[in-house]
């Protein structure tokens, strides 16, 4: 049980924010995003702002939010489901701002649906080393595929400042042998990607991994 929610509540964080000798906006409001400027290979490239491009680390959220977990609030009364609500905020408005100082009451769970009938899950982590702990890019899809060979997907990367970056969903025709509709789809899920001086290699790692877990799930 530790192990889960110390993996759902990750904080969206980078080096700066933890080295308490660097400034950094989302500790101290004003201060200034080092990492802009500075050592940002592994940080995000969806949902950033001027003021933060940090990257949410949690795997667990990336696969919640292709699966359409849900926030949730354990109390005396049970679990209250909160609808499409998660565990984390983006770097906007402001990174230093999370969801508890909005609404008082944050969630401190997470409700898991059960798996469509049919349908088919992949999870692709890509990292530097297989020993690292820390994804450069990584995808998680749930597909249902038609008997007319119509593919409904639902899809989820970890590239960018929230949990799940951004979800992408639709549908393709299966692919005879190649990959030109998933890669379509992996297009437009990186059409608003924002590379920093060290890691625009992400935007064309992550389409590839979107593509591959997508084939991969479809094929299988």
């Amino acid at each position: 049980m530790a192990t889960t929610a110390g993996n759902l509540l990750q904080r969206t964080r980078c080096m700066y924010f933890r080295d308490t000798a660097m400034p950094c906006n989302k500790r101290e409001p004003g201060t200034g995003c080092p990492a802009i400027t500075g050592s940002n290979r592994t940080l995000a490239i969806l949902g950033t702002s001027e003021n933060c491009i940090a990257t949410n680390p949690s795997d667990m959220n990336v696969a919640m939010t292709a699966a359409g977990g849900d926030g949730a609030r354990a109390g005396s009364e049970g679990l209250t489901r909160r609808p499409d609500r998660r565990l984390s905020s983006p770097a906007r408005p402001h990174p230093s701002t999370r969801d508890s100082a909005r609404t008082g009451r944050p969630d401190n769970a997470r409700h898991a649906p059960t798996a469509i009938a049919g349908s088919k899950q992949v999870y692709l982590k890509l990292r530097d080393r297989a020993s690292y702990e820390f994804a450069l890019a990584s995808a998680a899809v749930v597909i249902t595929v038609a008997a007319d060979g119509d593919v409904g997907a639902r899809c989820a990367g970890w590239r960018g400042t929230k949990p799940g970056g951004l979800p992408s969903r639709g549908r393709a025709r299966r692919p005879d042998g190649n990959a030109t509709h998933f890669r379509n789809a992996a297009e437009a899920a990186l059409r608003d990607a924002k590379p920093q001086s060290e890691n625009a290699f992400k935007i064309e790692l992550a389409k590839r991994c979107l593509t591959h877990a997508l084939q991969t799930a479809a094929m299988s």
